[in-house]
């Protein structure tokens, strides 16, 4: 698939109160270490950080939801989605990152009875918490492949702007750099559909 945006950047459009409701939510929780793939793996050389899942915030998709459907419309993507998976709180401290992936995986959700069954990730969304001046480093990166191969390294500037919003196709590689200073929190959330056909 050749899409002409690879991505979709909303800059500052969450209040900076509403980002701070939402990291004083998840900041207290209980926090697990990161894992990478289905299968749930440990690897701090790929992913170092601490995350809390939760379900129970409607107003959260209530929130984020129309700017990912706004979001599939104007960058062209046009992607049948249903809905989206957990909210993911992520705390990067120092040091902490995550190389180089895409969000989506090789096979479709096997997981019959549940609302992911046979779905894929299609579009991913991350959300800045923190306030840019409170963190170092941790900048978004994505790795695109132009039409004569070459690769190109695109780093997201706009995005260490507390309660800037990014939407993305989750086949698309990305990372993010080692925070060197600080902590920086951000909120991630995925958008299921049928397989592309």
């Amino acid at each position: 698939m050749i899409h002409e945006n690879i991505y979709w950047l909303y800059e500052k459009i969450i209040p900076e109160r509403t980002c701070n409701e939402i990291i004083n939510y998840f900041k207290d929780k209980e926090k697990h270490k990161a894992v990478i793939g289905p299968k749930n793996k440990i690897n701090s050389k790929i992913r170092e950080s601490s995350l809390v899942f939760d379900t129970t915030n409607l107003w959260i998709d209530h929130l984020i939801n129309p700017f990912i459907k706004n979001a599939n419309i104007s960058a062209g993507w046009k992607f049948d989605i249903d809905y989206p998976e957990t909210h993911q709180f992520t705390e990067y401290k120092i040091n902490q990152h995550y190389d180089w992936h895409a969000d989506a995986w090789e096979k479709p959700y096997n997981i019959p009875g549940n609302y992911k069954h046979n779905k894929i990730r299609k579009l991913s969304m991350s959300l800045c918490l923190s306030d840019e001046t409170s963190y170092e480093g941790g900048e978004l990166l994505f790795s695109i492949t132009e039409k004569n191969n070459k690769k190109t390294i695109l780093t997201i500037e706009k995005m260490k702007k507390k309660g800037s919003l990014i939407v993305f196709p989750s086949y698309i590689w990305h990372k993010v750099k080692p925070v060197t200073e600080g902590i920086r929190y951000s909120l991630v959330i995925w958008y299921l559909g049928d397989t592309y056909r």
